[in-house]
């Protein structure tokens, strides 16, 4: 009888990967606790002093926070799920030319309609929620803010392996590569998983005036992948969302355009909006029909490790 999660009910499959995942995001809550505890009370105060020691402090829990509570529950998965667990989990061999330019071109392409969707999300009000939400938002940006600190050309090479290449691996294989696969085994309906996934995304950045756009992205993300059925294009558009962040913050001193784009700082028209969804559209028309040429049928079969 064969163990793999793959050939299990897919209830079954779900259940571990939530355990899985439980068991590591309570593991990451301890080891930030008890190793990082200095870093409470600067998140949480904003006029409390910042020092050198303590930038470091915090790019290391990012570190540990990455790599536990995504990348190892992911891994993991496909190890249990499969006997070829990196393709199980979207880890392919090969990568097309042209899909990744296509991805690329998509990131650039869905900038205007998620700055739009950014300009709605910031006028909702959440009611008697609004006051706690707010102080959580000041807590997100107090800790951008440290960590978006870049005084010398070394410290923007480690904040973008921090800040846009650790977490574009990590949470992809676990949202995308684990998540959506496991979702949709259990649902049969590729965009309820993709749903369920990107809201989960969404939520787990702590982030709810920016929530809207970020579920958007995780869409998009979910799509590309179940269209592919290969992380690495997903990996590369997150990637690149980041460290654009990155660099944008990193330059933001020397243009007033840069500023305005690293703080969210860009009005974008309702016409710009549909203009770039239109767009963005298209560009998603292109990727299937490429994928449907790279990615013969027969590797979607339930009984094929590439299953998404």
């Amino acid at each position: 009888m064969n163990t793999y999660l793959k050939y299990q009910s897919p209830v079954q499959q779900f259940l571990s990967f939530l355990g899985l995942a439980s068991g590591f995001f309570i593991l990451s809550f301890i080891i930030s606790n008890y190793f990082f505890s200095d870093i409470t009370a600067v998140i949480s105060n904003k006029n409390a002093p910042i020092n050198a020691d303590l930038i470091s402090q915090f790019k290391l829990a990012q570190v540990v926070t990455a790599i536990i509570s995504f990348l190892f529950p992911a891994l993991l998965f496909g190890y249990f799920s499969s006997p070829k667990p990196m393709p199980y989990v979207g880890i392919q061999k090969s990568i097309s030319a042209i899909l990744l330019l296509l991805s690329v071109v998509l990131l650039a392409s869905v900038q205007p309609f998620a700055g739009w969707l950014g300009q709605i999300n910031s006028k909702i009000n959440f009611g008697s929620l609004q006051a706690p939400m707010q102080n959580a938002e000041a807590v997100y940006n107090r800790l951008l803010e440290v960590f978006l600190i870049m005084e010398t050309v070394k410290d923007l090479f480690i904040n973008l392996v921090i800040i846009a290449l650790l977490p574009a691996l990590a949470e992809e294989l676990f949202f995308r590569g684990a998540m959506q696969t496991a979702l949709l085994r259990l649902t049969t309906r590729p965009w309820v998983a993709i749903f369920i996934s990107s809201a989960i995304f969404a939520l787990l950045h702590g982030t709810f005036f920016k929530i809207i756009p970020i579920f958007t992205l995780g869409i998009l993300l979910g799509t590309v992948y179940y269209l592919t059925r290969n992380l690495w294009y997903t990996i590369t558009i997150h990637f690149l969302n980041n460290g654009l962040a990155v660099l944008a913050f990193y330059f933001s001193n020397r243009s007033e355009t840069v500023k305005r784009f690293a703080n969210d700082n860009i009005s974008v028209p309702f016409y710009g909006a549909i203009i770039s969804l239109i767009v963005v559209l298209v560009i998603m028309y292109f990727i299937k029909k490429k994928s449907d040429e790279v990615l013969p049928e027969v590797v979607t079969n339930e009984n094929n490790d590439y299953i998404a």
